[in-house]
């Protein structure tokens, strides 16, 4: 997978997670918060702080990406990492091994990093496990109590995943929109959520919903990654 890749997905299972925790995110956050969910408020301030770092953690792209996607890959990793941690709470589970041993990867990697970004790094870059973790040990729990014996890896996974996506039913989320996502058809999807209007091409190029590497070029460093 290229590193412009990795900017811009996440695994399967985690998109599904995503689309379903923003079904219900109908409302725009307060001002200065990205993204509320349930107890926990996200700063615009802390996304962009975590944009910064992880770009500079992740080095030179094979393409340059607008910011922009940067952002939003980091609010939706984000996102899903304080709805996991909740239900986590919820079920009175701790992450495991697995979890850890990929932290301790991402530290490795994180080594020639600036100190100053690592952290960021490794939590973000730590989430897909963090919530594979507890979503595995949540769909265990809800299996044992439904009487499923010696449950399948794929009855564990999508009995997690329904936890995930009911979640929302009964928790806050509200996203601003100028982070361009929404739920399209089940998918947790970058669209333009902006209410202005573009003129002009280069308008138009920065509210695509696909990164666009020529774009990109033309802007200034402080707002591409690589």
């Amino acid at each position: 997978m290229s590193k412009t890749r990795r900017m811009t997905a996440a695994p399967t299972w985690v998109m599904v997670a995503l689309a379903g925790l923003l079904l219900t995110g109908c409302g725009s956050a307060s001002p200065g918060v990205a993204v509320k969910v349930g107890d926990e408020q996200i700063s615009t301030r802390h996304v962009d702080q975590v944009t910064s770092h992880y770009c500079t953690a992740v080095g030179e792209l094979e393409s340059a990406v607008p910011m922009g996607f940067v952002r939003q890959y980091v609010v939706q990793l984000l996102t899903l990492r304080s709805q996991a941690s909740q239900i986590a709470d919820d079920y009175g589970v701790e992450p495991g091994s697995t979890y850890y041993n990929d932290v301790a990867q991402r530290q490795a990697t994180a080594e020639t990093q600036p100190e100053e970004v690592r952290d960021d790094y490794v939590e973000l870059a730590s989430t897909s496990a963090y919530a594979q973790d507890i979503l595995d040990q949540v769909g265990r729990i809800i299996l044992e109590e439904q009487g499923v014996a010696d449950p399948t890896a794929e009855q564990t996974t999508q009995a997690g995943i329904d936890v995930f996506n009911q979640w929302p039913n009964t928790h806050d989320l509200e996203i601003d929109p100028r982070f361009g996502l929404r739920n399209v058809d089940g998918v947790l999807s970058p669209v333009d959520t902006n209410t202005s209007v573009a003129v002009g091409e280069t308008a138009k190029s920065g509210m695509a919903t696909e990164p666009d590497p020529a774009f990109a070029e033309t802007l200034p460093v402080s707002h591409r990654c690589g």
